[in-house]
């Protein structure tokens, strides 16, 4: 009965924790601009860097839901192995629980020795993996439409010389590429902000002892340089 209620409990705490990440609020910048007066690769690129956004934040979702339960597991595994009760089991979940989450204790330093993944690493390698892909994508078509619009802009400012383009149309036009770059730098930091959270609890986890570790966090590391190189990229046209 009490096994029954220590799960249930568990799988009730990694529900709310994954409802609470998914409906966190995000920078997808959706309510900087409309779509009005972008051209469809701006507005591809919008979608690319939202799916970009969306990929790396399933990375921390995923990684830690899992990493509490397979901790709480470990602990409960752990304490009743070494003789302990129900009790010292519930003791034993939580502690595991906490390292699965954050790390910092003697449970989780138990469950790698016990060769028990706090984190899983191939899935975590996979994950990265799949935000690298969405990343080449967003960089293509960065490069691309930044070079068309620095192009469009400068045809604009010779027509506006020439009394062919109103002034007014073309702050209209700035403003529409000032939002499509501020969208997609929105996006690109707040990916960016979530694989620093996955390299901290790679790093915790292998500061609790896991092993196998470095492919999946020097990815991780990629991926954030990646990110900072292509949002540095992206600069707002002055009107």
């Amino acid at each position: 009965m009490f096994g029954r209620k220590l799960i249930i409990a568990l799988g009730t705490a990694a529900l709310m924790l994954s409802a609470c990440m998914d409906g966190a609020p995000t920078s997808t910048g959706g309510t900087v601009g409309s779509s009005a007066n972008k051209s469809q690769a701006e507005r591809q690129l919008e979608q690319q860097s939202r799916d970009l956004t969306q990929v790396s934040r399933s990375i921390i979702a995923r990684n830690t839901a899992q990493g509490a339960i397979a901790g709480a597991a470990a602990g409960c595994g752990i304490a009743l192995l070494m003789g302990g009760s129900a009790r010292n089991c519930a003791q034993g979940a939580v502690a595991g629980g906490v390292v699965g989450g954050v790390g910092g204790n003697v449970v989780g330093r138990q469950a790698a020795a016990a060769n028990t993944e706090i984190v899983r690493t191939a899935e975590v390698v996979q994950n990265l993996s799949q935000v690298s892909q969405r990343l080449n994508g967003v960089e293509t078509n960065l490069q691309r439409v930044l070079s068309a619009q620095d192009a469009e802009l400068r045809s604009l400012r010779r027509q506006v010389a020439a009394n062919q383009v109103t002034q007014a149309q073309y702050e209209q036009r700035v403003r529409a590429i000032n939002s499509n770059r501020t969208i997609v730098r929105q996006n690109l930091q707040a990916a960016e902000e979530n694989v620093v959270k996955a390299s901290s609890d790679l790093n915790a986890a292998r500061q609790q002892g896991q092993q196998g570790l470095n492919p999946a966090i020097e990815a991780a590391s990629s991926n954030r340089t990646r990110l900072q190189r292509n949002r540095a990229r992206i600069s707002l046209i002055d009107l």
